[in-house]
């Protein structure tokens, strides 16, 4: 090789170092370079200096003075690499900041609260479905654009929103949608550096009510400097309920690595204010050991499956997730999300129901009269449906009787009975005349005269649970338990099965031992005590409720009521308990008694999905509904996610299983399935 040639390659692998070594300190100011790409270009300073550091040794033909230059060059480009990311490594934690303009306005406050469990999508997919980052600007504030309408379609109260970027030139996500929105937010840097990148992600918080004490929680161990990892914690001024929030974003792609940063993350939740709720990417499947810690550290994760979270502390709130869904997000996220509504432990909101059922045009509510009119009909042809009524907001959208029925009469509600018994109960609780863990020997003279502990035991929280471990008296046993000459005395000697409160069993009998409890706890028959304490209030007029042979009314079946006043009950449990203005059951009652208990049916008896205090719960594919349920198809269905309650009422013979799903799949589909939008939350529509 030549003097001259050598010299000039020489400087050429210089020139290459030259160029490549400051790139990545510079890039910024020019354009936004995401991380994924920063990466690269680190990569490339430290092989354009190693090459230039080579070719000052090779080249020794070549000019000293070159030679000089290009080693220099060439060492000072392979350092800016390890300089770089030393620098970067050593920036003190990410300090968070409100973001936006706090709303000028308070948000007003209800007894549920909405949070949604969010990725920013900061690409776009190919035509493989694989995620894109790098895009152009105009790309990202459309996107930007779609995900707040995104939020604001979905209603929620709280965002938890990760890879919430920052871009040169563009502003920052989080500040963008609090101003769009009018939301209060914080937003803390997670990945990236905005200094020298000129893009970042983090970690943001959103909320419709005030923000206090943000803080940024530093979660270890890390791949690199690159992989900086943070929760964002903060406390969020519900005006009834201030509760704590976290955010999280673990490590992606490597599950074992997320463990370690999720273990952190516990230790973090462990020496702080425990916080309410946690959510985020945790990057961990359900199933994994790290999940199952949350779970012994006291925390539920509301949706099962997937690596997105939200967690509820389930020791200490006293909240309820009424429903979760995945929501479809996929124009302005990577992941599915996660929108939760919890029933707050708070007293409900005020209503203005006119204690009257008055008829509205479906479209009224928000229901589409197309739909809703072809599950009318859909049901009305089931095998011995004798009626329907559907209510939405308090008003009256649908009253149809088939089969020469009318809704003049008082219809038997079967076992549907004992959940009204179960309100009667909650009744005689706030009076002091019962108590949900006192043993019902204590008050019924044929239970106190038993022999051994283990029936003494049997509280009234047992009966209402379906827990009392005695021998069922339904079923193939029900016959010859009415036939006996004493109901109460036959349901006590059946066989204890097993202990009171651990195993399920559905017993006829045991509601009316709670019936015969109740009544000699208040001094007058159950009827009576529900006309004045519950009937009277409610505006029930005509009632009957079958008797045994000793006076005592059946706690488990045969109460009889006009359709409508079956609706009004439905419309009471709605309200959580307040009617006309006032609270007539306890809202904490309502709130425990549609709740599973801690052991509940197995077998055929999940077929609903869960039990309460002598209510069925219904599955998750129904968000939250409840019923009161009554043998042939006799059913109160309460939905608080929709605001709806059904009555169908039918013959008294039995339908089987096939019958009652195709009845559930109807108002599931076809009466639910008719509201409009199931986000809406404006309230009733204006007086008539």
């Amino acid at each position: 090789m030549t003097r001259t040639s050598s010299t000039f390659a020489a400087i050429g692998a210089g020139a290459i170092a030259g160029a490549a070594g400051p790139l990545p300190w510079i890039a910024g100011a020019f354009t936004v370079i995401q991380p994924g790409l920063a990466k690269w270009l680190l990569g490339a300073a430290a092989v354009g200096g190693a090459t230039a550091v080579l070719a000052a040794f090779v080249c020794r033909q070549g000019h000293p003075a070159a030679r000089v230059a290009v080693l220099l060059t060439g060492l000072l480009a392979a350092a800016s690499s390890p300089a770089f990311i030393a620098l970067f490594a050593r920036q003190p934690p990410a300090e968070p900041r409100l973001a936006g303009v706090a709303p000028t306005e308070a948000a007003p406050a209800t007894d549920r609260l909405r949070a949604l469990q969010l990725n920013a999508l900061h690409g776009y997919p190919d035509s493989e479905g694989r995620l894109v980052v790098q895009e152009r600007p105009s790309d990202r504030l459309r996107r930007a654009e779609q995900l707040a309408a995104e939020v604001s379609r979905l209603q929620p109260d709280v965002v938890v929103l990760q890879e919430a970027w920052c871009a040169v030139g563009e502003g920052c996500l989080a500040d963008r949608l609090a101003r769009k929105l009018g939301f209060h937010a914080v937003y803390a840097r997670a990945n990236g550096s905005l200094r020298w990148l000129g893009f970042e992600e983090g970690s943001a918080i959103l909320s419709r009510f005030p923000i206090a004490k943000p803080r940024v929680w530093p979660l270890g161990p890390d791949r690199n400097a690159f992989e900086r990892r943070i929760a964002l914690t903060a406390r969020i001024d519900h005006p009834q309920l201030p509760f704590e929030l976290v955010g999280a974003h673990l490590a992606n792609g490597d599950t074992d690595l997320a463990a370690a940063q999720a273990a952190g993350l516990l230790e973090r939740l462990g020496e702080s204010e425990r916080p309410v709720l946690v959510a985020g990417d945790l990057n961990l499947p359900g199933d994994h050991a790290a999940m199952a810690r949350f779970r012994e550290a006291g925390y539920r994760d509301v949706m099962d499956g997937g690596i997105d979270h939200v967690l509820l502390d389930t020791a200490n709130t006293g909240w309820w997730p009424l429903w979760t869904e995945q929501p479809e997000t996929g124009a302005v996220s990577d992941h599915p999300g996660i929108l939760v509504e919890f029933q707050l432990p708070v007293p409900p909101d005020a209503d203005d129901w006119p204690d009257d059922w008055q008829p509205v045009a479906p479209a009224r509510v928000g229901l589409d009269p197309g739909r809703l009119e072809q599950a009318v009909q859909g049901i009305g042809e089931l095998e011995g449906v004798r009626g329907l009524l559907i209510a939405r907001r308090g008003r009256l959208v649908a009253e149809r009787y088939f089969r020469g029925s009318a809704g003049d009469r008082p219809h038997n509600l079967k076992s549907a009975s004992k959940s009204v018994l179960s309100a009667l109960a909650g009744l005689a609780i706030e009076q002091g005349l019962l108590d949900l863990d006192q043993p019902i020997a204590d008050v019924l003279p044929e239970a106190a005269d038993l022999d051994g502990t283990g029936k003494q035991a049997i509280t009234v929280r047992h009966l209402l649970t379906m827990t009392s471990g005695l021998e069922s008296t339904s079923f193939g046993n029900y016959g010859p338990w009415v036939a006996s000459r004493n109901w109460v005395r036959a349901a006590l000697a059946r066989p204890l099965q097993a202990e009171p409160g651990t195993r399920f069993s559905y017993s006829t009998g045991g509601t009316h031992l709670l019936s015969a409890t109740l009544s000699r706890a208040a001094g007058r028959s159950t009827h009576d005590f529900a006309r004045e304490h519950l009937f009277a209030p409610l505006g029930v007029r005509r009632s009957a409720w079958a008797r045994d042979r000793q006076g005592i009314h059946m706690g488990g079946n045969n109460l009889s009521l006009v359709p409508r006043d079956m609706l009004k009950f439905g419309q009471l449990y709605l309200n959580r308990g307040r009617w006309n203005g006032e609270q007539l059951l306890p809202w904490r009652w309502i709130d425990e008694s549609t709740r599973p208990g801690l052991v509940g049916p197995r077998g055929r008896g999940r077929i609903y999905g869960g039990y309460g205090y002598l209510w069925w719960l219904r599955g998750s594919r129904e968000r939250g509904a409840y019923i009161a349920s009554g043998y042939g198809g006799q059913y109160i269905y309460v939905a608080p996610a929709e605001d709806l309650v059904v009555v169908v009422i039918s013959t008294e013979v039995s339908k089987g299983r096939g019958w009652r799903g195709e009845l559930f799949g109807i108002i599931r589909e076809g009466v639910a399935g008719s509201v409009v939008d199931p986000y809406d939350r404006r309230g009733l529509p204006a007086p008539l």
